[in-house]
């Protein structure tokens, strides 16, 4: 779940965003709601203070500067990495004779999955793989 008042704090503090379009963002997040409708039934709208609003243009660029500290988490670890909208995939370079020091750093990247949970995110594990590139002869010796 994005916190409205997280995102907004980013925005100001990493992206630098102040005066109106801060103000403008601020002001469409604030009134954001939804509702349920059903054939002619409708429930009462309820003003939310997470999420970002998917299906906009501005969604998935939101969830991205709400996500973008992880970046500095991931590189703390000498790893490699690009960010998509709801995706994160990371490059790491590795020597046929020194794989362990490459697995020992993807693996303390675990670190990624403490910084989603403690920004009210989670990973979903079905969708984490690992793929290794190489010719044959390097795989084998991987």
């Amino acid at each position: 779940m994005v916190s409205h008042d997280t995102l907004l704090q980013r925005l100001q503090t990493e992206f630098r965003v102040t005066g109106t379009v801060l103000s403008w963002l601020r002001s469409d997040l604030r009134y954001w709601s939804q509702f349920v409708k059903l054939s002619s039934h409708q429930s009462p709208a309820v003003n939310l203070n997470v999420g970002v609003p998917q299906g906009s243009v501005l969604g998935p660029i939101l969830f991205d500067i709400y996500c973008s500290p992880v970046g500095d988490v991931i590189a703390w670890h000498g790893v490699q990495y690009h960010q998509y909208a709801d995706d994160s995939q990371l490059h790491l370079a590795m020597r046929t004779d020194n794989t362990s020091a490459g697995l020992s750093a993807l693996a303390a990247c675990t670190s990624v999955r403490l910084w989603y949970m403690q920004n009210s995110l989670q990973l979903n594990p079905d969708k984490s793989e690992a793929l290794l590139v190489g010719t044959s002869q390097q795989l084998k010796q991987a």
